[in-house]
């Protein structure tokens, strides 16, 4: 278990790190935009894809049911996430000004899958 969890945390570090500084560093440094695309699709996309595989291994290794109601929630969350950072990827390569919301949406997304993995609700 702890294995799964470690990477399934670690996973999710690497995908969602980035996003608290994008919005600093975007307004401050010109061209950061097709920089944080190549983060996306480089880094983040494939540690979301980790985030999901170490969920499901932490979920086969602890027994827990695919069928609760958290994990509806965070399987919908992830789905959810991997649309807008296809969408926030191609913000970045055109210099849109979606980056702002999509990064917003981003933040409140993982809120949501926080809330849901941490205090399970329906488990």
């Amino acid at each position: 278990m702890n294995f799964w969890l470690f990477i399934h945390v670690l996973a999710a570090i690497v995908a969602f790190g980035v996003l608290f500084s994008q919005p600093l560093v975007s307004r401050s440094v010109d061209g950061a935009g097709a920089a944080f695309a190549k983060v996306g699709i480089n880094i983040q996309a494939p540690a979301l894809l980790v985030v999901i595989a170490a969920g499901v291994g932490l979920m086969y290794d602890t027994g827990r049911d695919f069928g609760e109601p958290w994990v509806s929630i965070a399987f919908t969350v992830w789905i959810a996430m991997a649309a807008v950072l296809f969408f926030l990827v191609k913000a970045h390569r055109n210099e849109s000004k979606a980056v702002a919301p999509l990064t917003g949406a981003m933040h409140l997304l993982l809120i949501v899958a926080l809330w849901s993995m941490i205090w399970q609700p329906g488990a």
